[in-house]
């Protein structure tokens, strides 16, 4: 029953929930500001009144006053109780409750590991301010003293025994065993982090889990890696943890964009740069769990790594790792820093300009997989172009996102100027799709512009009085409004950029999944279909106007020979 679960167990289960991704189990959730929005599933309406806020971890329904958190959504929804609902939840996150003397063991394990963990920050922030050697180093690394408090570092002194000894008086060897504070050998235990800047880990709800700890003075007598994190435990696992992901997530420009670097001291330069929107992984490559967690805070991740093939490898694993969790409208780049660069030196050398300018040269996904399989095969071969459409399908094979798939496929194909459809292939996955056919002059320039987004327009024709009222050209207006803040926009994000507007998402989707040709000159072709559009009106009025008024029909066949003498330089 409800009373034989603590009631601390049920607060730690809240804090550990994120209420978006609970309610986004039972119903279709879209971010829109700072909160998510969906029609309330308690009440029947049209338009979506029902906000849930992460921030808060509460919804509400502005129609018809529901509201409450994660349990109270359970139950109002499932029609469950309230121990149900809990249970739940628990099973959820994969936590048992604390019932029998088992599960009740396990919890309270938990619960000793991170107040150990907790205690022991202390004990490292503490160390950190009278060591005046931790104190030169952090210096030399150019990190402030406010830099260092907000990241809570610390100092693990030299010593075998000395965490071990001050935190005897509370915890059990065994205690600190489960925390990854110490280890054994030879019926020997002894502190696991000696003579190291400690840098605590936090789940993304800001709750200590573990510690990894740099290297102070390296000693070449005794092997000691430079980096080391707390073993897995309990609590940690460093595949589903990204470092700073608690602070990184409240930034309002990280729903925009995210970076993702390879260090805590990355993470902690940009922060003092004043670019907090940046999270770590911990030693490894850029998890399916690691993008899961991002894509929940950001439309947009980048991946920053070194230039060399090390760099290259790592985020390498990142695109066939993002196959299965990337949705459409979710964007992911790379930037491959200058060698022997990493983004502490960045900053160091340059400052938050330096780092700008080295994130303008970012690639798209399409672009990292092009470079990556042209480098294996030779594609002046049709055996070679033969190789790489396999290799292509074969990545694609477990993304799941429908558009973006068949943007990649698309484009990836017109790299090395291939006319082969694979949904013709009968093995080879197929992509079942509607085909619909260009029916307007204007669709075809929409179509082009979308392909080709970073065209030279002719702007001045573009405001040519007799478009002032038409729809497509202020879709058109609009995306070249979008291209001109960033170059680096492509047909994923600007058909992702006109969402909230059904009408106009609906048939941007469906003009994407137009045919179309491979252009020689397609800023020539585009302003031609304006040119034809112009025209087309100016018939229309043509016909519509009485002819026995000889100016005004004078006037609009002079209008049109004019434009037709423009259109013949495209």
């Amino acid at each position: 029953m409800a009373q034989n679960i603590p009631k601390d167990f049920i607060d730690n289960l809240l804090e550990r929930a994120n209420i978006v991704d609970i309610i986004g189990n039972y119903i279709k959730l879209e971010k829109k500001g700072n909160d998510y929005w969906s029609n309330c599933p308690f009440h029947s309406e049209k338009t979506s009144s029902f906000s849930v806020s992460e921030n808060k971890q509460f919804y509400h329904c502005f129609g018809c006053g529901a509201h409450g958190n994660s349990i109270g959504f359970i139950m109002e929804h499932t029609n469950k109780t309230f121990p149900e609902a809990i249970e739940a939840l628990a099973n959820t996150l994969g936590v048992e409750i604390p019932r029998d003397k088992e599960t009740n063991k396990l919890y309270e394990t938990q619960k000793i590991i991170h107040n150990c963990l907790k205690d022991s920050q202390k004990i490292f922030t503490d160390q950190l301010k009278v060591s005046n050697q931790a104190i030169a180093y952090l210096k030399n690394r150019n990190i402030k003293g406010e830099t260092a408090k907000v990241f809570n570092l610390g100092y693990s002194e030299d010593s075998f025994q000395s965490l071990k000894v001050k935190l005897n008086k509370n915890y059990s060897e065994s205690n600190l065993l489960d925390a990854g504070l110490i280890a054994k050998k030879n019926n020997n235990s002894y502190d696991k982090f000696r003579g190291r800047i400690m840098f605590p880990i936090n789940d993304h709800n800001g709750k200590i889990i573990a510690f990894g700890g740099r290297i102070l003075v390296e000693n070449k007598e005794r092997t000691e890696a430079k980096y080391m994190n707390s073993p897995e435990t309990k609590l940690f696992s460093k595949k589903k943890i990204l470092y700073n992901l608690h602070l990184a997530k409240q930034e309002k420009i990280s729903k925009d964009y995210m970076f993702i670097v390879e260090g805590y001291m990355d993470v902690i330069a940009l922060y003092q740069a004043g670019i907090k929107n940046v999270v770590a992984t911990l030693g490894t490559a850029v998890t399916k769990e690691n993008l899961t967690q991002c894509f929940k805070y950001t439309r947009e991740i980048i991946c920053c790594f070194d230039g060399d093939n090390a760099g290259e490898k790592a985020a390498w694993q990142g695109v066939e790792n993002i196959m299965p969790v990337i949705k459409d409208g979710d964007v992911i780049s790379f930037v491959f820093l200058p060698k022997d660069n990493d983004p502490d030196n960045i900053v160091e050398k340059g400052g938050r300009e330096l780092w700008d300018q080295q994130i303008r040269n970012k690639i798209s996904i399409e672009e990292f997989i092009y470079r990556r399989f042209s480098k294996e095969f030779d594609l002046s071969t049709a055996a070679g172009k033969t190789q790489y459409l396999k290799r292509i399908n074969s990545l694609l094979n477990n993304l799941s996102a429908k558009i973006l798939k068949n943007m990649l496929l698309v484009s990836l194909n017109e790299k090395i100027g291939s006319k082969y459809d694979e949904t013709k292939d009968n093995s080879s996955p197929k992509i079942k799709q509607k085909k619909y056919k260009t029916t307007s002059p204007l669709q075809k320039a929409i179509l082009i512009l979308l392909h080709h987004p970073n065209i030279s327009v002719d702007e001045k024709l573009i405001r040519d009085n007799h478009l002032k009222d038409n729809i497509g050209i202020k879709i058109i207006k609009s995306i070249l409004e979008l291209t001109k803040k960033n170059k680096n926009m492509n047909i994923g994000r600007i058909i992702e950029n006109f969402r909230e507007d059904e009408n106009i998402y609906s048939s941007l989707n469906k003009i994407s999944m137009m045919p179309i040709p491979k252009y020689d000159f397609p800023d020539k072709e585009f302003h031609a279909y304006i040119y034809l559009v112009i025209k087309n009106l100016l018939k229309d009025k043509l016909d519509e106007i009485d002819p026995s008024n000889l100016e005004k029909t004078a006037e609009l066949n002079r209008e049109i020979r004019e434009i037709d003498k423009k259109s013949k330089n495209f």
